[in-house]
């Protein structure tokens, strides 16, 4: 069971979860279209839908690190977390007052850039799940913050509506700044920022120390990876490439290739990815429920492994030129199924191999940060096929 001190805390963590899906809900839409306008190409695109990935697989580690090495201490790591993705949002905003052509497009690269190394220390909730919540309670926790991140990706869309008719010039230090639809959302996001720095500040709690296992040093790196060839461990590796490929494709792959076949801009491709986060919804709703009944985790990873085989099995058919939207729609609902069906199970049973290991029980940490690290290494062949097919 999980302590009452510690509601609080999850509720601040849902709140991170809920503004990182915002985000990736608000930026994927209107990046191309951003790109573009500024004088961009589409390989600029694919460039830049890869910096967020690239930083996170860079300062991922150190968030690992900070985490391990300061007794699981959260704040300054979130603070750091929060500061960056500010940071990078806001020069995303201001890429409209550079010239147009390499210059603005070089600003929305390192925009995403910069904001990429704040996501990273996002991921740190797991971590604090790990050390914080005792283990029977641990796939009920992730199962709510999947949950509602898949919220945040249905709200990310309205929010695209809304900024959809922004059209102005705002005067700042004598500068001529436009905001319209594709740079507004870096306001949003650096607003979210700010919100969850005063959250995490005021009231996220730290877990109690742990307690020294039979080591007192912590284990080199060298052993954390070690570990991770433990079959139960490697597993789990291979699920969340499998989530995050998909994801990865989908969020890169959606607004270029529906601008190709139907003429679809920013809005039409928010409705769409609305209706995507409306099944993740529902599945998060449905994999609660069956949390609840004490459905063993793999039966949910093994059903979520059959909806992405369905998925792509209809993506490969029905993507074509002369495809309809509904063709073109369907396979990105049924892969959006699975998603909600893997993602807690699998988190719950990483969690699980990891407490089997005792080398690893004082490096949470460490361990979590392979995740994304071997995601954003993995996730590489997505994004070059992105590339690849938008510049067809």
């Amino acid at each position: 069971m999980v302590e009452k001190s510690y509601i609080v805390s999850i509720i601040v963590l849902t709140m991170v979860n809920i503004v990182d899906s915002i985000t990736y809900s608000c930026v994927g839409p209107s990046l191309i279209f951003y790109v573009t306008d500024m004088g961009g190409y589409q390989n600029a695109y694919g460039l830049i839908v890869s910096a967020s990935w690239i930083s996170t697989l860079a300062m991922t580690t150190f968030y690992g690190l900070w985490v391990d090495g300061n007794g699981y201490k959260f704040h300054a790591p979130y603070a750091a977390s929060f500061a960056m993705g500010f940071t990078g949002s806001i020069l995303y905003f201001l890429a409209q007052i550079f010239p147009r052509g390499i210059w603005a497009v070089s600003a929305i690269f390192m925009g995403r850039l910069i904001t990429g190394m704040g996501a990273a220390g996002h991921t740190l909730a797991y971590s604090w799940i790990a050390t914080a919540i005792p283990r029977d309670g641990q796939r009920m926790v992730l199962t709510i913050l999947s949950l509602t991140r898949t919220g945040g990706m249905v709200i990310g869309p309205f929010v695209n509506f809304m900024v959809a008719k922004v059209d102005t010039v705002w005067e700042i230090f004598g500068f001529a700044i436009p905001v319209n639809e594709n740079n507004s959302v870096g306001l949003v996001v650096a607003l979210g920022e700010v919100i969850l720095f005063t959250a995490t500040f005021l009231f996220l709690k730290n877990p109690p120390p742990k307690q020294s296992v039979t080591s007192t040093a912590e284990p080199a790196d060298a052993n954390v990876w070690e570990a991770i060839t433990h079959f139960e461990l490697l597993i789990s590796m291979t699920n969340f490439f499998f989530v995050n490929f998909n994801l990865t494709f989908y969020a890169a792959a959606i607004p270029p290739v529906a601008f190709h076949a139907f003429g679809w801009g920013t809005v039409a491709v928010s409705k769409v990815l609305a209706a995507q986060a409306a099944v993740l919804f529902s599945g998060m709703v449905v994999a609660f429920i069956l949390s609840l009944t004490k459905v063993p985790d793999m039966q949910l990873i093994q059903a979520g492994n059959v909806f992405f085989t369905i998925g792509g099995i209809l993506n490969y058919y029905f993507w074509k030129t002369e495809s309809t939207p509904l063709q073109f729609v369907l396979p990105i609902l049924i892969n959006a199924l699975a998603v909600p069906l893997i993602g807690p199970a699998n988190r719950s049973q990483f969690t699980k191999a990891v407490h089997k290991r005792p080398d690893l029980e004082n490096s949470h940490g460490k361990s979590y940060k392979h995740i994304p690290i071997t995601i954003a290494l993995l996730n590489t062949p997505a994004r070059i096929c992105t590339v690849i097919n938008t510049q067809a």
